[in-house]
């Protein structure tokens, strides 16, 4: 075959492959992508204060509290430590320090995901909110069964019961933790009330909450700040999305997104990707209280409350606020979309929240004076929560889940790695092999009765190594061709690697650039194409070579010759396969 011809036969191949490629990535991963969100709130007030009717409250700072650290002991046989503030009776209480009920409302904290230390985590919150006469206590996470890939909500649900337990039963005058009054000083006690303890969670806390609050009655109320309320598959979908549109991620890498979160779990988890919290929240009684900043750009801050809100109202509960905050973050701070310590609380949030968790048992019977819905700011949803992928959407594919997707990634990797360490090898083994061919036909030669006329046949090392040469395991110009393939292959495997983890990282730490996301996309997609053009070039000269030998069993070379050839070839073929699949899959080939 010309030359020229056989580059045409190559941009032809290397065409009905890339549109091969590109018709089977939709066909072997999700093709659904998000959509905008058309979900609006309606606004009673721009003022987010609250308060129950006829009720007047102190301020924030009105009293010094107090700070204990105590032992937790959960029914697992781990301890854990808590942190428990109480407002201290004013020694003499006048007008603006005016002396405390003897039993005063309690508040137990829960952390969002991944946060362990009560030390860590709501320490103003915490002890502001006491000093305007609310016990709280914050108590360590237990970390033991929690990870990434595993966690179990109920449990850790029950584990902050025994905290829950501690703040009702807990009993402290100035000077210390004790029953009933300070033998010294005769001042009163400060106790909880019992029947007026509630909840406050942030984030994953908000999966939690209603779990204890609807198996507990002795729960007065929950302030749920942050709350995902959908499952965390659909919760990490709208996330990504949203970080995307943040960062303007370029197209079609996007396509990440639907890719990842609906991929079955399998062996790697996490378990807990499917968590429903929907039944817990139908039978949660209690007063409760939404937050969200308009500036979290990790939560449906539309759709999430209007679902949970509606759920409760289902069940009979509609005693439910909601309340946005201008520029709030998901940690309820502003300055930053992302989370640091160091950012200031949005105006008036703890106030308000201070405010709920004194008046929720009261609103029971009074009511509120205060609107339902209110916000300094309007908030605004950028894609719409795609609500049914726990049901309709996971597992479908060839490529159904995350044990499926790795087992190509890695498998591609190491078999393409393999084949290329395998090489002197095999070339050793060919070699041995022709030298053994050569030594019988030696042998034979000299044997024969025409070996005394014709002399003996003595082939010399020289003309072995020729020989070896001549006589390669695959036909002229494959082996080139080969390198080419996989080391091309091999290369963008990793590069590709490599994208996504910077992706994933620079996305939820909002530090990707979308100029080098661009840059780097269109290189793997440049080396996507390249890859295609060398495998089209490995099929048209194998097939050639194929055909003339079959026309010309004795003067042309087979495309693969020795066993050896046939094992090695066959694996690489299964590298190769798995990562084209993996190219697939991610949509590197679209066209």
């Amino acid at each position: 075959m010309r030359k020229r011809n056989q580059a045409w036969l190559i941009a032809a191949v290397t065409a009905v492959l890339l549109v091969a490629f590109s018709l089977l990535g939709r066909v072997i991963a999700p093709s659904w992508q998000p959509v905008d969100s058309t979900a609006t709130v309606t606004l009673d007030s721009s003022d987010t204060s609250i308060a129950a009717m006829g009720m007047t409250n102190a301020a924030i700072g009105t009293y010094d509290v107090d700070e204990q650290t105590v032992t937790v002991h959960l029914d697992s046989g781990v301890t854990v430590n808590a942190i428990v503030r109480t407002p201290k009776q004013p020694a003499t209480p006048d007008a603006e320090h005016p002396a405390l009920p003897s039993e005063v409302p309690g508040c137990m904290f829960i952390t969002g995901a991944g946060l362990a230390k009560a030390t860590d985590v709501y320490g103003d919150i915490a002890w502001d909110m006491a000093s305007a006469g609310v016990a709280t206590i914050v108590p360590d996470k237990n970390m033991d069964g929690y990870s990434w890939q595993h966690r179990d909500y109920v449990q850790m649900a029950h584990d902050y019961e025994a905290s829950l337990d501690v703040l009702e039963n807990w009993v402290s005058p100035e000077g210390g933790n004790v029953s009933d009054t300070d033998e010294t000083s005769g001042t009163a006690s400060v106790r909880v009330d019992k029947t007026n303890v509630g909840l406050y969670a942030e984030s994953e806390g908000a999966w939690i909450t209603p779990i204890i609050a609807s198996e507990r009655s002795d729960v007065s109320f929950s302030i749920m700040t942050s709350a995902p309320i959908f499952t965390p598959r659909e919760q990490m979908t709208y996330a990504m999305d949203d970080y995307f549109r943040k960062l303007s991620v370029p197209f079609p890498t996007n396509h990440i997104i639907s890719r990842l979160t609906t991929l079955d779990m399998g062996s790697i988890g996490p378990n807990y990707g499917d968590f429903d919290v929907t039944p817990y929240l139908q039978k949660q009684t209690q007063p409760t209280l939404f937050t969200y900043g308009t500036n979290d750009l990790s939560m449906p801050t539309i759709e999430a409350p209007a679902a949970a809100r509606s759920l409760m109202a289902d069940a009979g509960n509609t005693n439910t606020l909601l309340r946005y905050y201008k520029g709030a973050n998901h940690q309820m701070r502003v300055g930053d979309a992302k989370a640091k310590k160091s950012l200031p609380l949005a105006e008036n949030f703890e106030r308000d929240i201070t405010n709920f968790a004194l008046d929720a048992k009261a609103s029971s019977t009074r009511g509120w004076s205060t609107a339902m819905t209110a916000g300094d700011d309007t908030p605004w949803q950028a894609s719409a929560v795609v609500s049914d992928l726990s049901e309709n959407g996971v597992g479908g594919g060839l490529i159904h889940s995350v044990d499926r997707l790795l087992a190509l990634q890695l498998g591609a990797l190491v078999l393409l790695l393999g084949c290329g360490l395998t090489i002197p090898a095999l070339h050793a083994s060919r070699k041995k092999h022709i030298h053994h061919e050569m030594a019988v036909a030696q042998l034979a030669a000299n044997c024969s009765p025409d070996s005394a006329e014709t002399g003996n046949i003595v082939v010399k090392y020289d003309q072995l190594a020729k020989e070896s040469r001549r006589r390669p395991g695959f036909a002229p110009g494959m082996a080139t061709k080969l390198w080419t393939l996989g080391g091309l292959t091999f290369v963008t495997t990793l590069a590709w690697l490599g994208y996504i983890v910077y992706v994933a990282l620079g996305v939820f730490g909002l530090t990707a650039k979308a100029g080098a996301m661009t840059v780097w996309q269109d290189a793997m997609r440049v080396l996507a194409v390249l890859c295609t053009v060398a495998l089209a070039s490995l099929l048209v000269t194998g097939v050639t070579a194929a055909i003339r030998h079959h026309k010309d069993s004795l003067g042309a070379r087979p495309a693969v010759a020795g066993t050896g050839h046939h094992v090695w070839i066959t694996v690489y073929g299964i590298g190769i396969a798995f990562a084209f699949l993996m190219f697939m899959f991610w949509d590197i080939f679209l066209v």
